[in-house]
């Protein structure tokens, strides 16, 4: 590697450090947000959810725009603006305010992603572009496992307000490497338009997508809302799809559209994310309710999974040359699945030690799947549509691992509701509506043990609460369960369509 390879390689990595660590910092961070504001949880988780929908959103089409114009230029938009973003919500006085500046923070992520992707696959040799999709992978399972330490020990010594103050000089440090540095076989498509109605038909249809997986768990899969918004999600994708067949200058052009490899590699991300997503979520939530773990410790409880993932990811590009895309994907799926069993077979029997052996080998399979996806996909399309293919791919995985959640936190709050239900009835508990509510609060939201304590008393909360912890478990077992029977199902499509060759241009 050159010194300007290198360089090059250090500012894309900080690009998707800063993305990485700014989304699980920020999450141990909310309990301090809603108090320092003085306001709910619902309001606050806004925080994460604004800033991950205009992550998603904006992803295509700023993947198209990285094509167009040069990934530099928008690489470098997208630091400036991410660091931005980070400063205004550092400053801001309401909740509003920062909610408003994550927006933004999750447009500047959008820009930087798919530019990253394109600018690292075309900066290296075609039997390299597996290591340096690894090590750019790996650098966000750096991110990913420093994120919650990072974020529980700024807010606990200093303020939430510096979670986000610790992106800018990084920002700033990317930013002039990549404008004095950093340098680009082709600036971008000459004479491209850009597709206004394409943008907005996909956006609208990816907003109401989301928002209705988001909001699904506490209006339900059959209301009315969620239907409605589902259905709104449907026509534009229906509107945005016939459009670009007819339109000279598509937002997904026709090359990428009808590239089957492509299109099929890329739908194996919705099936190999979820679990992630799950344990992401339900892991520290488990920990902190029952075994009493602060934020800090139950974001260190994850490090052996996303450390195994940070350091297996570069690795993983090496395999990928020598088995091909099938084997490495189908390697990847099988690791999570196992990991996954294990985790459920044995992380909820006692100690977190018994967790340890599943997160290892779950981390192991992330950092052999995504990557390999991720390769697999890109390398399916024309290099001058790397950009483009890579924000496609984020895309499905962000939005494939946020149906999935939403899927799996359903299967879990109905498993829960049962359980505890049939359990109370057996102890002969007779509890009113308010102990329900709060007992319910508890296991599925953001409720207090302290609270419990002077609604139930102690000696009644005593007895009750191996139980309720039992419940959660029930809970957890059928929903990671679904997950793994999906990443089951991946493993057999992987080998069933999955091709085993390299790379073929379709």
């Amino acid at each position: 590697m050159t010194g300007k390879l290198i360089l090059t390689f250090i500012a894309m990595g900080i690009g998707v450090m800063v993305i990485a660590v700014d989304i699980a910092a920020v999450t141990v961070a909310l309990p301090s947000v809603e108090k320092d504001f003085q306001t709910t949880i619902g309001t606050v988780e806004w925080v994460v959810n604004g800033y991950v929908l205009a992550w998603a959103v904006f992803m295509v089409t700023c993947g198209r725009l990285a094509d167009m114009f040069g990934r530099k230029k928008i690489f470098f938009a997208g630091i400036v603006v991410f660091g931005a973003a980070s400063l205004a919500g550092a400053l801001a006085y309401n909740s509003n305010m920062l909610i408003s500046a994550r927006v933004v923070q999750g447009a500047g992520a959008a820009l930087l992603w798919p530019a990253i992707l394109g600018i690292v696959y075309s900066s290296v040799s075609e039997k390299q572009k597996g290591l340096a999709v690894g090590l750019i992978l790996g650098a966000a399972g750096v991110g990913n496992a420093a994120g919650p330490l990072l974020g529980g020990f700024l807010t606990e010594f200093f303020s939430w307000r510096a979670v986000l103050y610790f992106n800018i000089p990084f920002a700033l440090i990317a930013a002039v490497i990549t404008y004095f540095v950093v340098k680009e076989k082709s600036a971008g498509e000459s004479g491209g338009k850009i597709d206004y109605i394409g943008i907005l038909t996909v956006s609208l249809s990816l907003v109401s997508l989301l928002y209705a997986v988001n909001q699904s768990p506490s209006w339900g899969w059959i209301s009315g809302k969620t239907l409605a918004l589902l259905a709104v999600f449907a026509g534009f994708l229906v509107v945005f799809i016939l459009y670009e067949r007819r339109t000279t200058d598509a937002l997904i052009p026709e090359d990428v559209m009808n590239n089957r490899r492509f299109m099929i590699t890329g739908a194996l991300m919705p099936l190999a994310v979820p679990a992630f997503f799950s344990i992401l979520l339900f892991i520290p939530q488990y920990l902190e309710k029952f075994y009493g773990y602060r934020p800090l410790d139950s974001g260190a409880a994850l490090v052996p999974m996303l450390l195994t993932f940070a350091l297996t990811a570069p690795v993983s590009g090496t395999i990928y040359n020598r088995l091909g895309p099938r084997l490495s994907i189908f390697t990847g799926m099988v690791l999570l699945c196992v990991g996954t069993v294990l985790i459920l077979m044995f992380g909820f029997s006692g100690s977190y030690v018994g967790m340890v052996p599943g997160l290892v080998l779950f981390g192991v399979g992330v950092g052999f799947s995504i990557p390999s996806i991720t390769t697999a996909a890109v390398g399916a399309v024309d290099e001058a549509r790397t950009s483009l293919a890579g924000g496609i791919i984020y895309m499905f995985e962000l939005a494939g691992g946020a149906l999935g959640l939403s899927i799996i936190t359903t299967i879990f709050t109905d498993a829960v509701r049962k359980d505890i239900a049939v359990r109370l009835t057996e102890l002969g508990f007779t509890l009113t509506g308010a102990q329900k509510s709060d007992l319910l609060d508890f296991i599925l939201g953001s409720g207090s043990r302290e609270r419990l304590v002077s609604e139930l008393g102690p000696d009644k909360l005593n007895t009750v609460f191996s139980h309720v912890r039992e419940s959660f478990v029930t809970g957890l077992q059928e929903g990671l369960g679904f997950a793994a029977v999906i990443l089951a199902l991946g493993a057999v499509f992987t080998l069933i369509f999955i091709e085993g060759n390299k790379r073929s241009n379709a």
